[in-house]
């Protein structure tokens, strides 16, 4: 504004100025004004009128082509207005031979199209729609301005059915139901109904299903709802039933497996001494829905007291019906179990708690931490080494007020807490079983007094977490990774497929999750609660390794391994028209879909006239030269006139 006032002002004393000789003042408004836009910073801008481009050609060349590519050399010649042509398959190509037999071994018809978008007014495409290469992205092609002509060429669809996808639950529930979903792609039939069959491999599962049947490649979801009432790993088989005249038979069949989980982790929890830890464990085990918990207090020899209904039993149950034992406050001698060993070796899951006392060395010799009999008092903070449930590193943690005096630890333990490098927290692995123990002699005073410090209750969640991470169901993986195909060519869309469970083996979706591949992260996208994807083509040659991981919550869980394999693609074979696939570019563009016979009687659209916008600044050195030459041609004219 003041710049603007400024140069008014100007313009007022030059008019005064040369109000005699008012027909030499406009050299020096015109200088003004130019100096006015230029430290104004302002700019001009304008448009002009481009060169229009010509229509682009694009002739697929791949080898699915080669039957009707000498046709399309002789038609493609009648065109008579200006246009340029381009060959495609893998990559594009300025020119091919006439007489060369088109090759490849993959077909990118939207690459293609994405690559030559800017360069026309509008494309003609012609191609017997035949794209293996990636997954299209529509959205992106959509946003295209160029509308896209397409011209179909090719053999009609041979009959053929083919399962696509294969959606189920890598973990059922013994005496729940579960539903498994296939997508069968039907094309080249008439009418009729097609026929599929789910079978388990011990033949009690018998399941029936049909679909229609379609000329167009159509795909259909059937679903499969089974029931189970055992804990298991049952095998399935789907099958489509054969239909004459298909193309290939190899893409009727699938075969899977399901974990049927039982519905609750059966406990017992085992003290000869009731103490602050039986009240607060007993407490977090029974809120528990997933857990089923027996707790005994050994109240005499042969006399035990279930703490659920206060009954009093004189044997124990056999722990062979337990997933989980808990023992917490026990003396080495006079315990029931003097096999715990083997127990556990064969999967049972163990977890110690407070006191050992005795002399029999054995459980000691089992547990991660070796400990003597005998309880020290210790002041220092718990230290998290390695993150467990909702123990996570840098926090603050208050010291457990007793411990067993550690001796030594296992060479193969995992130590997962420290109080002044003395390690309390830790588990081993033994056999088909998990050894945890948490070597703090008052744990129920340390959960009363974190619960004080924090107002928040660890001791609940950290049970349940150790709880299922030393029964067997604890051995199954949250994060599943698998793919319908083992082996793919180079250029095939690879499609992932990934499952994430909660704690309790429950799909649980809102994960984050991503594969590494070349030094890039793949992300997976979530299509369903708990189920994700990922596509992407099929890098080089070569076999590959991959696994997922990621956030679920304030998780991170990294999935099974995956080996894929990836050879040189064979040389095209389908010789048939993708009709679908041309029709949906041309919509999604704003061109539109002809048979290639109608290519002959195209008439090229009306193309608008497209111009460049342009701007001159002021603010360059042509704007400094304009004022010096009107200022001395102003001051020429004045000393001609001897007004100076």
């Amino acid at each position: 504004m003041i710049i603007l006032l400024i140069s008014i002002i100007a313009i007022g004393l030059t008019a005064l100025l040369y109000y005699r000789n008012i027909h030499l003042a406009p050299l020096r408004i015109i200088a003004i004004v130019i100096f006015y836009l230029l430290i104004s910073g302002a700019s001009l801008s304008f448009k002009i009128p481009t060169k229009t481009q010509k229509p682009l050609l694009l002739v697929d060349c791949s080898a699915s082509m080669s039957d009707n590519f000498p046709l399309i050399l002789q038609e493609i010649k009648k065109i008579d207005f200006p246009h340029r042509v381009l060959f495609f398959s893998e990559t594009l190509y300025t020119s091919i031979p006439a007489e060369s037999i088109p090759s490849g071994s993959y077909t990118d018809i939207t690459g293609a199209v994405l690559k030559v978008s800017k360069e026309a007014p509008f494309i003609i495409l012609v191609s017997d729609g035949n794209h293996n290469y990636h997954r299209p992205d529509w959205n992106k092609i959509g946003k295209s301005s160029t509308p896209v002509y397409c011209f179909g060429i090719g053999g009609t669809p041979g009959k053929d059915l083919a399962i696509v996808d294969l959606l189920y639950p890598e973990y059922g529930f013994a005496g729940d139901s579960f539903n498994v979903k296939v997508i069968v792609q039907s094309q080249g039939f008439k009418n009729g109904r097609g026929k599929i069959k789910l079978r388990s491999k011990n033949k009690k599962i018998k399941i029936n299903r049909s679909f229609p049947l379609t000329e167009e490649p159509t795909k259909n979801e059937v679903d499969f709802k089974i029931y189970t009432p055992y804990p298991e790993t049952l095998f399935f088989s789907i099958d489509l039933l054969p239909q004459a005249g298909e193309e290939t038979y190899k893409n009727n069949n699938l075969s899977f497996s399901i974990q049927i989980l039982k519905g609750k982790i059966d406990v017992l929890y085992y003290t000869e001494h009731l103490s602050f830890n039986t009240r607060f464990i007993f407490r977090a085990l029974s809120a528990d829905p997933y857990t089923n918990l027996i707790p005994l207090v050994k109240v005499a020899p042969q006399k035990y007291i279930n703490l659920n209904d206060y009954k009093e039993q004189g044997a124990l149950p056999p722990l062979d019906k337990f997933d989980v034992l808990i023992l917490d406050n026990v003396n080495s001698d006079s315990l029931p179990w003097q096999n715990l060993g083997e127990e556990v070796k064969r999967g049972l899951g163990l977890l110690h708690i407070g006191l050992t006392e005795g002399r029999n060395p054995f459980l000691r010799n089992l547990l991660p931490i070796s400990t003597t009999g005998f309880p020290i008092k210790i002041q220092e903070k718990i230290v998290i080494k390695e993150p467990f449930s909702c123990l996570i590193p840098g926090d603050d943690y208050p010291p457990f007020s007793y411990i067993n005096r550690v001796i030594g630890t296992k060479k193969e333990s995992v130590i997962l807490a420290e109080a002044g490098r003395i390690p309390i927290i830790g588990y081993l692995r033994q056999g088909q079983g998990i050894i945890f123990q948490i070597n703090g002699v008052e744990i129920g005073s340390w959960h009363f007094l974190q619960t004080g410090l924090k107002q928040k209750d660890l001791l609940t969640p950290l049970l349940g977490d150790i709880i299922r991470f030393i029964s067997t169901a604890g051995r199954n993986r949250r994060l599943i990774l698998s793919s319908l195909r083992k082996n793919y060519s180079i250029g095939e869309t690879i499609e992932l497929s990934l499952q994430s469970y909660d704690r309790n083996f429950k799909p649980c979706g809102g994960g984050e999750f991503y594969v590494d591949l070349f030094d890039k992260k793949i992300p997976f996208f979530e299509t369903r609660p708990g189920i994700y994807k990922a596509s992407f083509p099929a890098p080089q040659k070569g076999t590959y390794k991959l696994t997922a991981s990621g956030n679920l919550g304030d998780e991170i869980l990294t999935s099974n391994e995956l080996i894929l394999k990836i050879k040189q693609g064979d040389l095209e074979s389908e010789h048939s028209l993708n009709k679908e696939f041309l029709k949906t570019l041309a919509l999604t563009t704003g061109g539109r879909y002809s048979p290639f016979d109608s290519l002959e009687r195209f008439s090229m659209p009306v193309v608008q006239k497209s111009y460049q916008e342009k701007s001159f600044n002021f603010n360059t050195p042509l704007s400094y030269f304009l004022i010096f030459i009107l200022l001395t041609a102003d001051w020429f004219l004045r000393r001609r006139r001897g007004i100076i």
